[in-house]
């Protein structure tokens, strides 16, 4: 009887093992890229109760905005509300996301990517791009927007040809 017993405790340990649910990575990173094109357009429609839909509600929640921290639902809001002033004299807004880098556990995201943006205001056509670092919870089977952060990207530096001369500045007093 005790030969039989170890390899019927390993197949039940096996069998409990195989039937947990795995997730299904690709799949989530498809809500967790739909979750945060949300916000961008919710924030284009100027629609606090959409973006209100897709956040964590909690004193937790943060929003990196310049060099100001925004901590809880209450003040990431308000942060949007007074950005919306702002935002009204932009014409045919647009929002793309490029170059996206995600890691997804069972309940929790991170994703950092290219936050792309296009408009015009009175006919003149403006463009930027930023580096958007955000964290997401999975709440009750929806992911939900814990942290996000905007930075500024650096623009790529002039290349000098070999044997160019870099101009001369000149120094003043």
């Amino acid at each position: 009887m005790k030969k039989y017993l170890l390899p019927i405790v390993v197949l039940v340990f096996l069998s409990g093992t195989s039937c947990q649910e795995k997730i299904d990575i690709e799949k989530e990173k498809e809500a967790i890229m739909a979750v945060i094109q949300e916000e961008a357009d919710a924030f284009i429609a100027m629609d606090i109760e959409r973006l209100s839909a897709i956040y964590v509600h909690d004193s937790l929640n943060t929003r990196l905005a310049g060099s100001t921290i925004y901590a809880g639902w209450d003040e990431v809001k308000t942060l949007y509300e007074s950005m919306f002033e702002g935002f009204s004299e932009w014409e045919d807004p647009k929002n793309w996301k490029e170059n996206a880098i995600l890691k997804v556990t069972d309940d929790y995201a991170w994703a950092i990517f290219d936050n792309a943006w296009s408009w015009s205001v009175k006919g003149e056509t403006s463009k930027m791009v930023n580096i958007q670092i955000t964290f997401l919870e999975k709440i009750e089977d929806d992911w939900k927007i814990s942290f996000n952060a905007f930075v500024s990207k650096p623009e790529p530096e002039e290349e000098v040809e070999v044997g160019e001369e870099e101009p001369e500045v000149e120094e003043t007093e």
